[in-house]
């Protein structure tokens, strides 16, 4: 009998230790937490927006991983770790990047080649000797973006003939969001304007994300799958992603989906479950630009994926070599500080304005979306951070998450902690 109870006492004994241990743990992440809650509900505070996720991993388990504040300023719906963001540009990383990646491993394309050998549309035109290299690191001279939705209008403020219409119809398949359609070729009068569109100076870095929306494009044409079926099938469903999808009304509830902007000019509703960037609603909702939608959890583990070199969970989706390439400088011995798709630091090391931070690695990798977004890889530091928010609502001009700092002090709590 006192055997058994002696047994008993030291399993209580090891038992109350590892419980201590994990506070300890827990103990010395907690200044760390509360320098992130208290500079994301600072940012909520000052209107900066209205919520977000937040999503920290660092030296192999996940710092933080929390919802905060509401959908919009009425505080009526809180954010929770479920909701979808508009990821907007991060969409370039989280499916383009990614599908160009395959496709550069798994068929002959090469990162010198023309794109007009890969897309034959560009082959007429002043963008028919561009490689991927020059266009992915955007110094081929493309112009930043054309604003599309301000050519569907009249003179009177209706919609010109063949541009979008009211009612769903064969001649009208895709949608815009609720009420509005896009004629079936309007896609190719983008295109069109895109081959057309003047260039400026070769050589010289001028973010445009002109050529992303192609991707989608050349995708079906090599690999004969919808841009979204090639994702799900070498990325998001063997990876067990349940939430990141295009046009998420069609597979959520909108209360499961942040609304962005009050758009008063071009859509004159609120952006709500359908893509806030306003040509790739002209392009149904889909494309290599912008129009994925997710939450923090399934972005993860992609950016696991992409700082452990190509795996996880015991599965290569990508290279090792393949990732390095798009993620170091396209250009190392130039000024051009950009990888291929993946935004890369300025090269000014002792800059205290240093894009993304002035903490993160030469080696660190990510992008930045329009709605508020980031996510941002340092394998040198073995960390990644996801902030979504929807710094857009109630409208673009909300520019509180630029004047108080927010994405670069999250990175430096992030490589501090």
């Amino acid at each position: 009998m006192r055997a058994a109870l002696f047994a008993i006492f030291l399993i209580l004994m090891l038992y109350s230790n590892r419980v201590s241990s994990q506070k300890i743990n827990y103990t010395q992440n907690l200044e760390f937490t509360s320098k992130v809650d208290s500079l994301i509900n600072y940012g909520i505070q000052k209107k900066a927006f209205p919520g977000a996720q937040v999503l920290i991993f660092k030296n192999d388990s996940i710092k933080i991983h929390k919802a905060y504040g509401y959908h919009t300023y009425d505080s009526l719906i809180p954010v929770s770790m479920d909701d979808l963001y508009d990821l907007a540009s991060l969409t370039k990383v989280l499916a383009s990047s990614l599908a160009l990646m395959k496709l550069y491993e798994i068929y002959d394309l090469k990162l010198e080649d023309p794109v007009s050998k890969w897309i034959p549309f560009l082959k007429r035109g002043n963008k028919k000797k561009h490689s991927f290299k020059q266009i992915l690191s955007h110094s081929a001279g493309w112009i930043p973006y054309i604003s599309h939705q301000n050519l569907v209008f009249n003179n009177k403020g209706g919609f010109k003939r063949n541009t979008l219409s009211m009612h769903k119809s064969k001649r009208f398949p895709y949608m815009v969001n609720d009420s509005l359609f896009v004629h079936k070729r309007y896609q190719k009068k983008i295109f069109l304007r895109i081959r057309k569109s003047k260039l400026n100076a070769f050589g010289e870095v001028e973010y445009s994300g002109m050529f992303y929306f192609f991707i989608p494009r050349l995708v079906e044409e090599i690999s004969d799958l919808s841009f979204y079926d090639f994702l799900k099938n070498h990325f998001y469903d063997p990876m067990k992603l349940d939430r990141i999808t295009f046009l998420p009304v069609l597979s959520f509830k909108k209360n499961e989906i942040i609304p962005t902007e009050q758009d008063s000019v071009f859509r004159k509703q609120l952006v709500h479950g359908w893509v806030h960037d306003e040509a790739a609603s002209l392009m149904g909702g889909v494309s290599g630009n912008a129009g994925l939608f997710a939450n923090a959890n399934s972005i993860a583990p992609i950016l696991k994926m992409l700082l452990q070199k190509g795996s996880y969970h015991g599965i290569e989706f990508l290279k090792p070599e393949t990732i390095e390439l798009f993620t170091q400088r396209a250009y190392p011995d130039g000024l051009n500080p950009r990888g291929l798709i993946f935004d890369k630091p300025t090269l000014d090391l002792k800059d205290e304005n240093r894009y993304p931070s002035i903490l993160v690695s030469p080696t660190t990798f990510g992008h930045t979306g329009y709605t508020g977004t980031m996510i941002w890889v340092d394998p040198e530091n073995n960390c990644f951070v996801i902030l979504l928010t929807n710094r857009v609502y109630p409208s673009r001009n909300q520019r509180g998450l630029y004047k108080l700092n927010i994405r670069p002090q999250l990175l430096d709590y992030t490589l501090q902690e």
